[in-house]
């Protein structure tokens, strides 16, 4: 419970001064009358009231009441200003992510398509090789075709298993393309007689590994034109994301305080609720 507030006008003075006027009327009394039981208190004294200490409190509350108000109108101000940016950088960062991510995926499955064809192309080779070399016709150019296919394989087991950039790699399939050129020259050259049987296999196996090799040149050119893309989304992700991080604590600052704010609000209506209450019934029973 809270004091009464003092009458207005009285002071600090004027009671010092009505307490000697009442000592100075004690000892005029005669010591009969002091000590007569019959005394009764003046007919203007205050005594306190249980609804005053009541209502008073209730005051209190209502500006309690009033200042969790004030400060939740004002979040809730703030609050319903920013919300709607996090919303539009969530929205932001999201799609730029997500369209990183579409393109790297389709990076990943042309990487992946790339390399069967490649192996493909090198398996197939090693049986054209296989063919070549047991030709007849091929001994008076077996010494070149011995450094074309051992250079190949070399240049094969690089590509497949050595992590390197786009342009490396783009540097070593031309360089199996180039030697793989030479390789079907000289099939051109010795079988020119047509005796040999396997001159037709050789040919087509040739053709195979060439169409291998322009599809694999397809996934490299497609991983290239859309490498670039990728990187874009990727620096727009970043900079939306700094931006909602900046954003970001302020809001979730301002709904934890909406929140708090709320709660008091309801806490104390339902204080202020039981007090009204508590005078009204103390109003029925006086």
């Amino acid at each position: 419970m809270i004091d009464i507030p003092e009458e207005p006008g009285r002071s600090e003075e004027s009671e010092e001064h009505n307490t000697n006027n009442k000592n100075t009327e004690q000892n005029e009394l005669s010591p009969d009358a002091k000590q007569s039981p019959d005394v009764k208190p003046p007919s203007d004294a205050r005594i306190p009231s249980k609804s005053i200490n009541i209502w008073d409190e209730m005051a209190l509350v209502s500006a309690v009441i009033a200042k969790h108000r004030r400060l939740l109108d004002a979040y809730r101000s703030e609050f319903e200003a920013l919300d709607p940016r996090v919303s539009e950088l969530e929205g932001q960062s999201g799609e730029e992510r997500g369209e990183r991510n579409k393109i790297n995926e389709r990076v990943a499955e042309l990487k992946d398509k790339r390399q069967i064809l490649y192996h493909q192309a090198k398996q197939l080779r090693i049986e054209m090789f296989d063919l070549i070399n047991a030709s007849q016709s091929a001994r008076k150019h077996e010494q070149e075709m011995t450094r074309l296919q051992k250079d190949i394989e070399a240049l094969d087991w690089k590509l497949q298993t050595t992590v390197m950039g786009i342009r490396k790699e783009r540097e070593i399939v031309e360089k199996i393309k180039k030697l793989s050129k030479r390789v079907d020259e000289i099939n051109e050259i010795r079988s020119g007689d047509g005796t040999d049987t396997a001159d037709e296999t050789i040919k087509r196996m040739s053709a195979e590994i060439g169409t291998m090799i322009e599809d694999a040149d397809k996934c490299h050119n497609e991983i290239v034109s859309i490498a670039d893309q990728s990187q874009e989304h990727h620096v727009s992700f970043v900079g939306y994301a700094e931006q909602l991080k900046e954003v970001r604590g302020r809001h979730i600052w301002l709904k934890n305080r909406i929140d708090s704010h709320v709660a008091a609000v309801d806490y104390w209506e339902d204080g202020q609720r039981a007090m009204t209450a508590e005078g009204a019934g103390g109003d029925h029973s006086d």
